[in-house]
């Protein structure tokens, strides 16, 4: 019953930021169709949770893997964008201008998005990793023994 609960606080924590951010997007006045701001903010959720995943594997601390999975997420994206802006061809001289907003407003409609992901995703990781730190390598005639040298 306890596992039924993760995973569907899990599944709403990620849905939830998903829905957010899609929310922010095409509620903005602009009118967009919510369904391609949706398929893009599952991308951002797969990113989101392999960062995730990857950052549960390496440090046993909870609450430390999802502070990095979020930085280091958003940190990429805020990356990608800036290098997209400053190596760019534009064929518009006045586009740069504009283009220099695009990761501060990018940072900001996912956010939520990145953050519950990261947390979501992170009490998975942590749950599938400290199952298997758990699990003994050694055969069970030697657990508990120490073997003669």
């Amino acid at each position: 019953m306890r596992r039924t609960k993760n995973v569907i606080l899990d599944t709403a924590l990620i849905l939830g930021g998903a829905g957010l951010s899609t929310l922010f997007v095409s509620t903005d006045g602009n009118g967009q169709n919510p369904l391609p701001v949706a398929a893009g903010m599952g991308l951002v959720v797969l990113i989101a949770g392999a960062v995730s995943f990857t950052l549960g594997w390496l440090v046993r601390s909870l609450p430390l893997a999802i502070v990095g999975s979020a930085a280091i997420t958003e940190l990429a994206f805020l990356l990608y964008f800036v290098c997209r802006v400053a190596y760019g061809k534009h064929l518009d001289p006045h586009a740069e201008e504009e283009l220099y907003l695009l990761p501060i407003v990018f940072a900001v409609v996912t956010a939520p998005t990145v953050l519950l992901s990261s947390i979501a995703f992170g009490r998975v990781a942590s749950r599938v990793y400290q199952r298997r730190r758990a699990e003994p390598c050694a055969p069970k005639e030697w657990r508990g023994k120490l073997p003669d040298p």
